[in-house]
Order: C-alpha cells, then structure tokens, then sequence
C-alpha cells in the first residue's frame, strides 16, 4: 500500500466494530486498531500495520499507564494511528 493510497483512505473516519464493551476492532488506511477489556479496570490496546506483516505500532503493554475504560484505550489507539500516518505522510 502507497503512502498516497494511505492518504486517501485516511480521510475515511476510524470505525470501530464489534463489542465496545469488550473486545473491538477498526481497520483504518492499512492498521487495524485493536481495543479489549482485560479485567476490572483493565483495557489492552494495539495499532499494527497491516501493509507491513502486521507489525505492531505501538500497545498498551509499552506504557506504564493504566488505560481504565474502553473509551481511553480507543482513544489511544486512535492518536498512535493518526500519529503513524502523519509520520509516513510528513505531516505534524
């Protein structure tokens, strides 16, 4: 996938699927952004490049901060994704 097929398809907005109270999932301009609730309070999340062997971008397991609602692990997602494409497209 070319940067500028990325650019294109990054206009599209970031649509998650599946259960936001659970486990999700959106594919956005070549990542798939992962979000799941683990336990209590504890959500897991991951960015991975699918154009690249699904390399992984950036987890939650990186951080010592502690992503407490689907909501905040989205969120995250969502800023390593934008922040990925930005970088690859020289933007920011």
């Amino acid at each position: 996938m070319t940067i500028e097929e990325r650019a294109k398809l990054a206009i599209d907005p970031i649509v998650w699927t599946g259960d936001l109270a659970d486990d999700c999932t959106a594919l956005w301009a070549g990542l798939m952004l992962r979000a799941e609730w683990m336990d209590d309070d504890d959500w897991w999340w991951a960015v991975y490049d699918m154009a690249q062997a699904e390399m992984v971008i950036d987890a939650a397991w990186e951080y010592d901060t502690a992503f407490v609602s689907g909501a905040i692990a989205r969120a995250k997602a969502e800023e390593v994704a934008t922040g990925y494409l930005s970088g690859m497209m020289g933007v920011g």
